[in-house]
């Protein structure tokens, strides 16, 4: 198999690559191993001198001229840090190490250039937004960080890329293998102050797992500082229609060998959200109105600890707990109208749920200097444990139309369900610069088992009845096998290519005990990457970008459980789901690194989504996932970063896109449209002494065509004033969220020519005031950021 891939891949990764006969090529790292960015190398021979300067990996290559020797020397931030001597004959490939006793200037240079480092940069295939200096994320969550994030959407906290969809979300590079409403709870444990960075991956490389539609984010969390401690504590008060509110605290060490960092979390909020929707059935329309209540608490825990047992290994482990409980209650209120708009009866009930997801993952690697040429091994091994336990109880009746009970229309039922889930995985990476290119490969195994566990009790009567035909245990077990190469080269001073190939073999087994039905798959899918670059100067850069992903179904998506709460409504798997496929090419233009504007096509052949079908018959609504449509999607997206003046940095930017959807159904018809969306984040520091700060951000999504569903105008404003009290140690963050109380979208879609219109309402307006205290040791310095590895399970948990 490897031979079979790896031989074709890499002759088309050399293919029409010159290899210049008098050049060097190296990278610069720390004795951890961490690259250093931003050196500036220099050789000089006699009167000439010859620059470059390291990417962020650490790595440079310049051509060079035949002479004797060279005089060799870095600089980071104006100062030198390395010289020496070289030979250079032909082309070679060199590493270097940046010793102890250079330690002192290299911390002082790290905070200066900490301080320079741009609000957001563009890299080869991502774009990186550093939190830590952004004003409006300050005293939140990774949710409220993400919202500040260029091209990052969040609607009804799911997150997703500007006209792309929804994407995975990975944590230090790591994906969260769970569900929506489940990953929303997680990323609302972890304070944006301990968030050093976000990541937005529009065309991962092949290192990463091919999952995912449209890309990937990646939260960066901030790491210990070498030769250091610090502290930071902190509080938060959010009111919106009721109170909540939060304290963290994270500390770090990091000494000698040894590096430790310890994070605690916890937050609890109450909601009031409401929903109507109505559907129009052909003889009759009926109106949904919900009001709920709900409250959600959360507690975020992390350990990590690092240790150097020599200058060629390192070694670390790393523990992430989140633990969670949820409440709700509501009273959904059902019309049913005639056409002549009478009142034909009423729907009425009561449900109450909870649920208590809890998570938690360890991590243990190792890193590994091989030769003095920069040659890397990183071995990951992974557990990951999920449990989930559901409660839902439902009752109500029919009325008629002057609200009398219908005899005989009582109906009741509670559903319980355990779900539990248990992820390993290994994996080794390689990086290996070779003569012509910069080189990585590695492979992965993943196992997963995931059990689910529905009691269903029927109430009716008054007294509960187990009900056998509903009730289940469904058991599913996945393996994967993945193995990887990628190469990427600059082609002289303008050019710069990448490009790799991943293969991922897959087999399934589901087992439902209810039904007594085995459904297996097995699939081997290849998923190349490519991109190119061509930078004529300073000024402009061109980039085209090509990926293939996969988006395999969610576990519990492929559970064939049957669940109803009301006789009109119930939910049930697919154990039949397909993954679907995605090919995505993008062609990018960015002028002085201010102004980025994208092309972009994308095309899902199976396309798979949670449906809800309507029986225009029975009037049932059915829920279910279907692959029903291959989608075809091409759109324009650009934005502008305007810091003309020291006191304010704007990102201004809109994406308008045309989608089609081919459908492979009856239920959903063919169907096509184009949606635009407009934001502008805004920062301002107020003051010479650099201690007040405001930030405003707006979001416009004009009506347009999403998939199968057409959306509203619904826009979006957030505003934030933030103070630095005692010697800038003390924070002070006063935030208005959604102050234009616009988050209300219409959503219109139609299932077997029946047209619904739904609308929400989230309780997103409200007010965040909050407080944060660092101390410890100002020398710091950045540490080595970790991994996990199994990074493939966990968004497909509900």
């Amino acid at each position: 198999m490897t031979k079979k891939y790896l031989i074709p891949l890499l002759s088309f990764i050399g293919m029409g690559i010159q290899l210049n006969a008098q050049s060097i090529s190296g990278k610069v790292s720390d004795e951890k191993a961490k690259n250093i960015s931003y050196v500036e190398v220099v050789l000089l021979a006699g009167d000439q001198k010859f620059t470059a300067m390291t990417d962020e990996n650490g790595l440079f290559s310049i051509k060079l001229p035949k002479a004797d020797s060279y005089k060799m020397e870095f600089f980071l931030n104006g100062s030198k840090v390395y010289e020496g001597n070289e030979n250079i004959e032909g082309e070679i490939t060199r590493s270097y190490t940046i010793k102890d006793n250079q330690q002192e200037s290299q911390e002082i240079q790290a905070i200066n250039l900490t301080k320079k480092k741009k609000l957001v940069e563009r890299k080869i295939d991502r774009l990186v937004f550093n939190v830590e200096n952004s004003v409006a994320a300050t005293g939140g969550t990774a949710i409220d960080a993400l919202k500040t994030t260029p091209l990052v959407r969040i609607q009804d906290e799911k997150v997703s890329i500007v006209g792309k969809g929804e994407v995975l979300v990975m944590i230090d590079d790591r994906i969260q293998r769970m569900s929506p409403d489940d990953l929303s709870s997680l990323l609302k444990s972890i304070p944006s102050d301990n968030i050093q960075s976000i990541e937005v991956i529009t065309t991962p490389p092949a290192k990463y797992d091919a999952e995912g539609d449209s890309g990937l984010i990646n939260i960066k969390l901030k790491k210990g500082r070498a030769n250091s401690w610090n502290a930071n504590i902190g509080g938060n008060y959010t009111q919106k229609t009721y109170a909540g509110g939060g304290l963290q605290g994270a500390f770090n060490y990091n000494r000698n060998r040894l590096s430790l960092q310890v994070t605690a979390n916890t937050n609890s909020q109450r909601l009031r959200t409401t929903s109507d929707s109505k559907i129009y059935y052909p003889d009759e329309l009926w109106i949904l109105n919900v009001k709920n209540k709900s409250e959600e608490n959360n507690l975020g825990l992390g350990l990590g600890i690092d240790y150097k047992i020599s200058d060629k290994w390192t070694t670390g482990a790393k523990y992430l707990g989140s633990f969670t409980r949820n409440t709700s209650s509501n009273s959904p209120f059902t019309s049913r109208f005639n056409p002549a708009g009478a009142v034909n009866s009423y729907i009425t009930s009561d449900m109450d749920a909870n649920n208590k997801p809890n998570m938690n993952s360890l991590n243990w690697y190792n890193t590994f200097k091989v030769d003095s040429a920069g040659t890397k091994i990183t071995t990951d091994f992974d557990y990951f444990h999920y449990r989930k336990s559901d409660y839902n109880f439902y009752a109500g009746n029919e009325l008629d139309p002057l609200k009398n009970i219908l005899p005989g229309s009582f109906f009741s039922a509670t559903n319980t369900n355990v779900n539990r889930i248990e992820n390993y995985s290994g994996k080794v990476d390689v990086e290996m610069p070779v003569k012509w290119a910069s080189l990585s490969f590695g492979g992965k195994y993943t196992y997963t088992n995931t059990n689910n566990d529905l009691v269903v009790m029927d109430r009716k009567t008054g007294t509960p009845v187990l009900n056998t035909d509903q009730s289940n245990i469904f058991n599913y077990k996945e393996h994967n096998e993945a193995l990887y190469v990628s190469a990427s080269k600059k082609l002289g001073e303008k050019w710069e290519t990448q490009a790799g190939l991943r293969m991922e073999a897959t087999q399934t087994t589901g087992y439902s005990h209810n039904l007594n039905q085995t459904n297996k798959n097995d699939y081997a899918k290849l998923f190349p990457t490519a991109y190119v670059t061509y930078n004529p100067n300073d000024k402009n850069s061109f980039s085209l970008n090509y990926s293939r992903r996969i988006r395999r179904p969610n576990f519990d998506y492929l559970n064939p459980f049957v669940v109803r709460t009301s006789p009109y409504y119930y939910s049930e798997g697919n154990p039949f789901l397909k993954p679907s496929i995605i090919d995505n090419i993008e062609f990018s233009y960015v002028r002085n690194q201010k102004w980025v504007s994208s092309v972009y096509y994308s095309q899902v052949s199976d396309f798979s989504q949670d449906l809800s079908i309507l029986d225009p018959e029975t009037n049932i609504t059915r829920s279910t996932p279907l692959n029903y449509a291959n989608t075809y999607q091409v759109g324009v997206s650009t934005y502008y970063n305007f810091n003309k003046w020291s006191w304010w940095n704007s990102f201004t930017g809109f994406n308008v896109n045309y989608q089609k959807v081919k459908s492979k159904t009856e239920i959903i018809s063919s169907i096509d449209g184009y949606n635009a969306y407009f934001y502008s984040n805004n920062d301002f520091t107020l003051n010479k002494s650099k201690t007040i700060f405001f930030s405003a951000n707006y979001g416009l999504q004009l009506p347009g065509r999403y998939q199968i569903f057409h959306i509203s105008t619904m826009n979006i404003l957030d505003v934030s004033m933030k103070f630095l009290l005692l010697e800038k140690k003390l924070t002070l963050t006063v935030t208005g969220m959604d102050l234009l109380n616009g988050q209300r979208p219409v959503i219109t879609y139609e299932s077997n020519g029946v047209k619904t219109d739904f609308s929400s309402y989230g309780d997103t307006r409200g007010v965040r005031v909050s407080l944060s205290y660092k101390f410890g040791n100002k020398n710091l310095k950045s540490e080595q950021q970790r991994n996990f590895g199994n990074e493939d399970e966990r968004n497909r948990i509900n």
